[in-house]
């Protein structure tokens, strides 16, 4: 944890948690961090790739406190966090977190337990709510599931000459499988995520696109565009999405084993 003084300084490492634990997979032999995602009412989520655990953290007197763990399904490889939008009159302790699952192919939604307080820090409101199978491709290089981007509905639409009926959408999740190179999209309603078809059907509803390139380590979101750092083909894709949410490749350009978009 680097404190960050008002003008912007990036002071040198004031605190330092460490992991433990491993999980099942040769990959996962060891603790591995991935991922910091603040959450709405104050708390800190990290990701922990390596032993399928997402730790969660409170401030106390400026320093982070690890007040516990929810724990993935063995193999999963918890990777990138994005906040989600939810159906609540209070979003700031009603929320919902996905996690894309390296190892597993899958993603992971995490939010408070029904029928707790989400305002105390005690962890045992927080738990696995669901996870869908992004259908990855086993042969003949297993899929890593990286990134996921998610765009909401009316900006779909802010762009679209004839708005689709949204009824039981709140957006789209798109997320990278490095392997077969593809992105998949999931449908949010709010509260869950759900297919749009089956993994095994053709087109972009089922088992997705192409992503452009080559390992889309990361994807990032920007009105009705999505781009994919495409890390291995040394190239950036941006795919143009319609009303309904299907991506078409607009343009590719050049850039050196691009890793991660940073918005400024």
């Amino acid at each position: 944890m680097h404190p960050v003084t008002e003008s912007g300084v990036i002071l040198e490492v004031a605190q330092m948690l460490r992991g433990e634990g491993h999980g099942p997979l040769p990959a996962q032999e060891c603790p591995h961090a991935h991922w910091v995602q603040p959450l709405p009412d104050g708390r800190v989520l990290t990701s922990d790739l390596g032993a399928d655990r997402i730790y969660v953290h409170h401030w106390e007197h400026g320093e982070l406190i690890r007040e516990g763990a929810v724990t993935l399904a063995p193999g999963t490889g918890p990777r990138d966090q994005h906040l989600l939008p939810v159906d609540s009159d209070d979003p700031a302790h009603d929320w919902r977190v996905a996690a894309a699952g390296e190892w597993g192919g899958t993603v992971t939604l995490i939010g408070p337990e029904p029928g707790h307080d989400a305002k105390h820090s005690d962890n045992g409101t927080i738990r696995v709510l669901q996870t869908v199978s992004l259908g990855p491709d086993a042969l003949p290089k297993p899929d890593q599931a990286a990134s996921l981007a998610f765009v909401p509905w009316n900006a779909l639409q802010g762009n679209a000459g004839a708005a689709v009926a949204s009824e039981g959408i709140a957006g789209l999740a798109y997320v990278g499988l490095r392997g077969s190179e593809r992105i998949v999209t999931l449908l949010w309603d709010g509260k869950r995520l759900t297919r749009l078809d089956e993994p095994d059907v053709p087109g972009w509803r089922g088992r997705g696109i192409d992503c452009a390139g080559s390992r889309p380590r990361h994807l990032l979101a920007i009105g009705n565009l999505l781009l994919a750092a495409n890390e291995a083909s040394n190239n950036v894709a941006i795919f143009r999405l319609s009303a309904d949410g299907e991506p078409n490749l607009a343009a590719t350009l050049p850039s050196g084993a691009p890793t991660v978009f940073v918005r400024l």
